[in-house]
This record gives structure tokens, sequence and C-alpha cells, in this order.
């Protein structure tokens, strides 16, 4: 039986509204046929006695006592919220057997409440990008269960992979089925089931090809400009990026995003870090590079990324160049790809000297046919798939 406007969809993901990512991309293009059910982020590392995790407890706590509330759009105009965002009240220590039990109770009657004040009284489909989450399947009668899997936990710096590692595996022994972003994950997350599909990383297209004005703070920066649209976190080749304002000294080097680690190398009077700027207004910021770069280092968790940010650099009309990470093979066509740091800079080289026009066309070209929308349409086959194979093994 196909799924129905009125089957809800259980999503555990990251905090709705607070961030652009993948989940949120796709299911804004869900949730106009189904009503979703969002779960808030449930935690995936153990807390540190840190001034950024003591201001994420206060929040978590008050959403948790005051109910979780939408944040402000972040993605544009017109895209709807789910029927509701919840905020159970569990404790991040799942490696704690009494603790995660008291956490699993806690999400499943909080998610069974709100179907119930919802009216909703279909089968749920649960969707899940979280490992603690692992408990909840098998306790609402879902139709089926999948996990949407992103990253590789075991090698991400922000989650604790002791903890972590444990719980992914009992949540690959209880799905239907995986959908990976990657292709090292479809090798590596598989499922008992042996169900695993592969969904690359899709775009916000009209979003960032409209024509932006110039931030003003961009005006007075020299070209070329070489920009980078993300966190610089861990997996950010920070000698790289110092190389390129060496090698272009009457040029700008532009970082927008989030800082996560200590950039004292960066500390030159043409790179210039911006920190996090609204996603409403990003695209004006990456339309003004000259050339988009992904410097990440090659490593156990970068195998494992497929970067947001490539697909709207060329949105946006951005040639990019992107280090040898694995999941820009596929697009080898379009992207320059450096391995190894001097190649990396004779790419954004010979990028800098090519005919912007024609790489922008070519770029915008390949953009086009990424959308979260297509990709929206692709995971829903796919659940209507996984569903139709287990609805007879269940009448059996």
């Amino acid at each position: 039986m196909s799924l129905t406007p009125r089957t809800p969809i259980v999503v555990f993901g990251d905090d709705w509204g607070r961030n652009v990512s993948t989940m949120q991309h796709v299911f804004r293009w869900i949730i106009p046929d189904h009503p979703v059910l969002w779960v808030n982020g449930i935690g995936h590392r153990k807390p540190r006695f840190s001034a950024g995790d003591v201001r994420r407890a206060v929040r978590k706590a008050r959403a948790m006592l005051g109910g979780a509330k939408a944040e402000p759009m972040v993605g544009g105009a017109g895209y709807p919220d789910p029927a509701v965002v919840l905020q159970p009240r569990v404790l991040p220590w799942h490696d704690r057997s009494l603790v995660y039990a008291y956490n699993v109770r806690t999400m499943v009657r909080t998610i069974r409440d709100a179907l119930a004040r919802l009216g909703l009284s279909e089968p749920p489909l649960l969707v899940t990008g979280s490992p603690p989450s692992a408990g909840v399947v098998g306790r609402l009668g879902e139709r089926a269960a999948i996990y949407l899997c992103m990253d590789d936990f075991l090698h991400l710096p922000s989650a604790t992979a002791g903890m972590i590692g444990p719980l992914e595996q009992d949540l690959l022994a209880r799905v239907d089925a995986v959908v990976c972003t990657a292709r090292s994950l479809t090798e590596i997350k598989v499922p008992r089931s042996g169900r695993v599909h592969y969904l690359p990383q899709g775009v916000n297209y009209d979003h960032f090809a409209a024509p932006r004005p110039e931030p003003e703070e961009l005006r007075s920066l020299p070209r070329p400009r070489i920009g980078f649209a993300g966190g610089l976190y861990d997996r950010v080749d920070l000698a790289l990026v110092r190389r390129l304002a060496q090698e272009h000294p009457a040029g700008s080097v532009i970082l927008v995003g989030p800082v996560a680690v200590d950039v004292s190398a960066l500390d030159l009077p043409n790179i210039h870090i911006l920190g996090v700027r609204p996603y409403s207004v990003l695209p004006a910021y990456v339309q003004a590079f000259d050339v988009g770069i992904i410097p990440y280092l090659l490593n156990d968790e970068t195998r494992s990324v497929d970067p947001l940010k490539l697909l709207e650099y060329l949105a946006a009309g951005v040639p990019a160049v992107a280090t040898a990470i694995p999941e820009m093979a596929k697009y080898a066509e379009i992207v320059a790809i450096g391995d190894g740091s001097d190649a990396f800079a004779a790419q954004v080289r010979a990028v800098l000297a090519a005919d912007r026009k024609a790489l922008a066309e070519r770029g915008r070209a390949l953009a086009r046919t990424h959308t979260w929308e297509r990709r929206a349409r692709e995971f829903m086959r796919i659940v209507e798939d996984v569903t139709a194979a287990r609805e007879p093994a269940l009448a059996r």
C-alpha cells in the first residue's frame, strides 16, 4: 500500500530551523504532502564543561520545558514548517543503560502523544539521521524505518564515537533500509536487511542562482576573490588556505561561516574571516567570489563527505576547485580537482585565468539537475519501494 496524504512521517533530525541541513532541505519538499513530526537533535556526544556546551544545554533545557518551536525560517520565503517540532526530555549520556532506557521511553511517549494530539491514526514512517534513536525503531508500529546517513559518526569530531558506534550498529540491525549521501557510506553502513541506497546532496538552486547585489562589506576587497562558504572545522586545510593568500597577495581570500578551530595561522592582511552570515543572504557572498574552494583535508572523515557548498557555488555561477575527496569524482568534468597542495594551487590559478562566463554556464547547467526538489522525489521513491517490500513480509 502506498503512503497516503495522512501517513505521518516521524523524523529524527537536527534542530529545526537553526541550520540548513540535508534533512531539512529534503523534508521541506515533503512537508506539503505529509504531516511531518520533526524530532530535534537528541545528542551525538557527551557534553563537556565549555561555554559552547553550556549555551547549548541551556537552549535545550528551555526547549524541553517550554515545548520546542520552529526557529525563524532560514531557507527562504514559502518554505513550510513541520506539523510539529518536538524536543523530548532526553539526557545526552546514551551509553548508560538506565539513562538510555529512560530516553527511549520519553521519546516514544512524546511521539505517540503528538500523533494522538494531531489525530493521526495511520502507522507512521520513521526516518532517522540519529543513531541514538535506535531504541525507538519498532515501538511506533511504523510502516518502515529508514536511516538517512550523511556522515560517518565514527570519525566525526562532533560525535562521541565510543557512545555512537554501538548505537549505530543497533540501528543498522533494526532499520529496513539505509539511504547514504556518499558512495563510501553505502559500503560501510549496510543494514541487516541489505537494502542500501545512494542519494547525493542537492542544491536550493533558485536561492543561489537569483542575482543578488554585492554585500557592502565586500565592495572594497580587491580581486581575485578566492572564497570559501562553510564552517572552519577540523576538516579544513588551513595551511592550504594560507598558501592561496600568499600566492595571491593582491587579491582576497574570503571565509564565510562558523569558526570552530584556531585560525591564528590565517592571520594575513588579505584573509578576511567574516564568520556566519544568514542563509537568506549567503548567495550574495558566494556570487561575489571569483572562485569557490573546498580545501578539505583527505582523512577518514572527509572520505564520506559530499559537501553541500559545491553545488551552491555552481548554482551561483562560481567555478569551484576542490581537493581530491572521493565524492568530488562524480563532478570531475565540471569541478577542478587538485590532488595535493601544489595541484590545488595550480587549479585555482587556471580557473582564475579561464573564461568565467563559460564556466558559470556549465556549472549552473549541472546544478540545475540536482535540486532538492528532485532529491526529495527520489527519496520518496525509495520510501515507496521499501514499504512495498516490507508489507508482504509483515502479512506472512
